[in-house]
C-alpha cells in the first residue's frame, strides 16, 4: 500500500553552493560537490519530506542522506527513525532542472530476522524466541530450516543452531530492535565476550529495502554478506529478495560461500 508520494523540482542554474552546509551530511559532504549533484540533493530530501505529509516539521534535511548505488542509483539513508512505511523509491533526473519523485510503501512482510544460538536446548530456543515475537503481536510469515554452523568470529565454543525468519510487523526500526532486545533479556542473554556463546541472539537483517544508520542500528546488518547462516537460511524463504544496498539478489550473494553447514528440518517451525 502507498503511503506517501512526494514530488519535487528546483532549478540548478539557480542554486547556490552556500546552502550545502545546510543540506548535506557528512557522508555526502564526500562527494565532488557542484550545483547539479547539491540540487538533486536538495530536491530529493523535499520529495521526501513532503511524502511523510510533514514536510520540514520536526524534520531536518540532515535526517536522511542520498548516496549512489553501484549501478548509480539514488537511495535514502535513514538517520532517524521513521514509521509507518518500510519501502522507499526514489527516482531523480538532472536537465535544466533536478526533478525527484519519492514514493513511501507499506507492503505485508519483508522484515528479516536472523535468530541464532548456541547454549542449552538449542531447537527450544529459537521456538521459544518465536513465541515472544508472537506474544508481541508479531507475525511470523515464513520460517527458513535450521542451519548448524560453526562460531563466527569468536571459535572456541560450540555450533550454532540458526535461521532467518519473515515476519509483518507495525512497530518502528528503532521500536523492533527495542522488542528483539527485551525478548534476549527475558531469555537469558548476557552480553559477556564478543560473539561468544549466547543462549539466543536476534539481529535486524532487512526491513524492506530501507537503508538505516543510527546510533545503535544499522540495516540491513553491517556483515549480512560475509555470513553464511544470514544468507543461506534466507535464500530458501526469499531468494528473490534484492539486497537495497547493493541491487543484488540474496540467492546471487550464495557464490561467497562453500557449503560449511548443516540442515535440519525441526519440529517446532512455524
Amino acid at each position: 500500500m502507498i503511503v506517501g508520494i512526494g514530488i519535487d523540482i528546483i532549478d540548478i542554474g539557480r542554486i547556490s553552493l552556500k546552502i550545502a552546509d545546510r543540506i548535506l551530511t557528512g557522508l555526502e559532504k564526500g562527494k565532488k560537490l557542484n550545483a547539479q549533484y547539491l540540487a538533486g540533493r536538495f530536491s530529493l530530501k523535499e520529495a521526501f519530506f513532503k511524502a511523510l505529509g510533514t514536510g520540514l516539521n520536526g524534520n531536518s534535511f540532515k535526517d536522511i542522506s542520498i548516496l549512489n548505488n553501484d549501478e548509480g542509483k539514488p537511495y535514502i539513508v535513514l538517520h532517524k527513525d521513521f514509521e509507518g512505511f518500510n519501502f522507499c523509491h526514489v527516482s531523480l533526473s538532472h536537465d535544466t532542472f533536478a526533478l525527484s519523485n519519492v514514493i513511501l510503501e507499506k507492503r505485508q512482510g519483508n522484515v528479516f530476522l536472523g535468530i541464532g544460538t548456541n547454549l542449552g536446548e538449542k531447537e527450544k530456543n529459537l521456538s521459544t524466541a518465536l513465541d515472544y515475537l508472537e506474544k508481541v503481536g508479531i507475525k511470523i510469515l515464513k520460517t527458513s530450516s535450521i542451519y548448524i554452523t560453526k562460531p563466527y568470529g569468536y571459535t572456541n565454543q560450540d555450533n550454532f543452531y540458526n535461521i532467518v525468519v519473515e515476519i509483518d510487523t507495525v512497530l518502528s526500526p528503532k521500536k523492533l530492535l527495542e522488542c528483539l532486545l527485551k525478548i534476549e533479556k527475558n531469555m537469558g542473554r548476557k552480553r559477556t565476550i564478543k560473539w561468544g556463546p549466547r543462549i539466543i541472539d536476534i539481529d535486524i537483517l532487512f526491513y524492506g529495502n530501507l537503508v538505516i544508520d543510527l546510533e545503535k542500528l544499522k540495516i540491513p546488518h553491517y556483515d549480512f554478506v560475509n555470513r553464511d547462516f544470514f544468507v543461506v537460511p534466507m535464500v530458501e524463504i526469499s531468494k528473490d529478495f534484492v539486497h537495497p544496498k547493493f541491487g543484488k539478489t540474496i540467492e546471487s550473494l550464495m557464490g561467497n560461500f562453500e557449503k560449511n553447514w548443516e540442515v535440519i528440518d525441526w519440529k517446532l517451525r512455524r
